[in-house]
């Protein structure tokens, strides 16, 4: 009789991690519980990211700037 091993779990990686924590957040935290009180006084909300398309457009902007001199 051969026995099957259950698969071994991935390590989580950084942005595992952070889906991890947002879904943990976003299904809300019990006010009983002393852990989730200190986690919501002490453990603010991560800054929200800056879209690439603002930056996207400025450097592609410079960068046909720059092309535009070097062929005059």
């Amino acid at each position: 009789m051969t026995s099957k091993r259950p698969p071994k779990k991935q390590t989580l990686s950084s942005r595992g991690a952070q889906k991890l924590g947002e879904r943990e957040r976003a299904t809300g935290l019990d006010p009983e519980d002393p852990a989730a009180r200190w986690l919501q006084e002490n453990d603010g909300q991560p800054p929200p990211a800056t879209p690439k398309a603002a930056t996207k457009s400025k450097a592609l902007h410079r960068w046909r700037q720059q092309q535009q001199r070097k062929k005059n």
